[in-house]
Parts: structure tokens; sequence; C-alpha cells
């Protein structure tokens, strides 16, 4: 191979390391479509002239799909009787894009355009070189392919073309199922309703049932004293006392409530009714009785030991028991 072939070859590798192409060497092409050798100068008119055809389908779009079927698979050139094959395969990549999306036209024309320039200044730098005169060519090819942009620059894997096809028949699986649901689009829509509805309803019966299972929480669910009155506060506090030095303040804080609450009537404020709750208690005490503020903070403190996930501690008990005395249970 001489000289020149070599740096054709070097344009070529050029040329297709600037983008992928799905389409490999030797794969059938389009039917009706000559591929014809080209000269060097052939080949640079042939880009010519799809570069012509791609500024004027900026404004005619609709002919991408004209374009897609006179383009040939491959461009082949020739030069000292040797023959190098260029895929076309990025070329109709972008036509199709043009095809399904108009809106995407100027950028993918401006992509292929930029391309094919690159494509046409190599291959005029082979027309106006001279072939050098000595034999480094061969050591100045190597040193260029060895370039890191070049690493990468490989032909067709036997996986490649089998991956295309499948990548293909994928595409037109879909492309058939989503017009087999646009011609039923009734049905699907009364599906996506009934599915919306269905979910919609299930959230519905959920919340339902939580607040059902929260229904009994406000109210009170303490040991009363009997009806004779033999449980006294004194004792309740003892209990409470007793219980919390077991770390067990949870149930130390609602017998100590309770211990108040059997205090406020034994000092007149109510008489005690099981089936009040704590928020009930706390509204027959009026702002201004000095007995609101202790039992404002120990109802609080209950809620918050009673109902809340997280547990009390020690110092929770405390400040129980300090409202406790506050409410004369000293």
């Amino acid at each position: 191979m001489n000289c020149r072939i070599r740096a054709l070859l070097l344009a070529v590798l050029i040329a297709c390391a600037r983008g992928s192409d799905p389409i490999a060497i030797g794969e059938e092409r389009p039917p009706g479509v000559p591929s014809l050798p080209f000269s060097l100068p052939a080949y640079i008119q042939e880009i010519d002239r799809w570069g012509g055809a791609l500024e004027k389908l900026k404004d005619h779009p609709e002919s991408a799909a004209r374009l897609h079927r006179e383009l040939p698979a491959i461009w082949r050139v020739t030069a000292g009787g040797e023959s190098i094959e260029a895929p076309t395969g990025w070329l109709g990549a972008g036509l199709d894009e043009v095809e399904k999306d108009p809106k995407t036209t100027a950028q993918a024309v401006g992509q292929m355009l930029a391309r094919l320039r690159a494509m046409r200044r190599e291959a005029q730098d082979l027309v106006e070189a001279s072939p050098p005169i000595d034999g480094s060519a061969r050591e100045n090819l190597s040193e260029i392919l060895a370039r890191r942009e070049f690493r990468g620059v490989h032909g067709p894997s036997w996986l490649e073309p089998i991956v295309s096809r499948i990548l293909e028949w994928l595409s037109d699986w879909i492309n058939g199922l989503g017009a087999r649901f646009t011609r039923h689009r009734n049905i699907v829509t009364f599906i996506f309703w009934l599915f919306l509805i269905s979910a919609a309803g299930g959230l519905l019966v959920w919340m339902v049932r939580r607040l059902l299972q929260r229904s009994g929480t406000p109210y009170l669910h303490l040991p009363g004293p009997q009806a004779d009155g033999a449980v006294s506060w004194q004792h309740m506090a003892q209990n409470a006392r007793q219980v919390a030095a077991r770390n067990e303040y949870r149930e130390a804080i609602r017998l100590a409530y309770w211990a108040a609450v059997v205090r406020l009537e034994e000092m007149g404020l109510w008489s005690v009714d099981r089936a009040r709750t704590h928020r009930e208690y706390l509204r027959l005490v009026r702002p201004d009785q000095p007995q609101r503020e202790p039992l404002d903070v120990l109802t609080r403190k209950f809620e918050s030991a009673w109902y809340a996930a997280r547990p009390p501690s020690e110092d929770d008990f405390r400040t129980v028991l300090t409202q406790l005395e506050k409410l004369g249970c000293a």
C-alpha cells in the first residue's frame, strides 16, 4: 500500500473517530441504491452533494425519509488500486432523528454538516499533499495513530451487527405496541382511571382504618378509685414514686396524674367522671385559678408520656412531682 493510500486510511479513521456508526462495514445496502467506488476527487464531490442536501433539509425536514433511501450503507473510495470503505450509518441515524422529530432538525443537521466538513477537509488535504520522498511516512502514521484520540478507534466486532438488529427489532416492537395503544385509546384511558381510582380508594381505606384505630386515644383509661373512695390521692402518689423507682416512668406519670385528679376533686374543683378526657378536666379549671398552670404542665407531660412514641425520662417524672407539690400533693 503506497503512502497516499495510507494517508487516505488515516482520513477515514479521523472521520470515524468523531462519532459512532450504527451500521457496520459490509452490511446490506438499501435496495435500488448503487454503491459505486469513488475516486478521491469524486469522493469530495459526493461529500459536497450531501452537504448541499443537508442545507436544504433545514427548510424541508419532510425530505429526510427520501434522503435516507438514497443514502448507501458505505462510501467506497479507491486510490492507487486500493479500496477503503467509509460507513455512513451516522448520517442515516441523523436523518432518522429528523424524520422522527422535525423539531430537532437544526441541531441534527448542524452536527451532520460539521462532520461532513471535517471529512472533506481531510480528503482535500490528501489531494493537495505531495507524496513523501523518504520512508518516514509509516513512522509518521504510527506516531499519529498512537495519539490518545485514536486509541479507541477499531473496526466493528462480530457482536455489533447482532446487537444492532436486536435493537432495531425492539424499536419496531415498541412502535407497534404504541400504535395498538393509540387505536384502543378509550380502553387505555379506562384502565388508567381504574388504576388511579383504585389507588385513591386504597389510600382512603388505609386512612380510615388508622383513624379508627386511634379513635380511643383521646380518652383516659386509668384505674380510678372505687366508688367508696378507698383509694386516696396519697396512696396513688406513693405508688407513683414506687413505680418510678423501678424506672417505669410512663406508668408512674399516669398514676401521678390520677393522684392530681383525685386531689382536685377533694378541693372541690370537680367530681371525678371516668368518661371525661384529660383535656375536659383541664377546661374545668379557670385560667385565673392557681391550679390551672400546674395542671396544664402535668396534662402535657401525661400526654407526652402516654401517647407519644418517645418514652419519658427521669427528668419528666421530676417535673410531674413538682407540679403535684404545687397542687398540694406533697
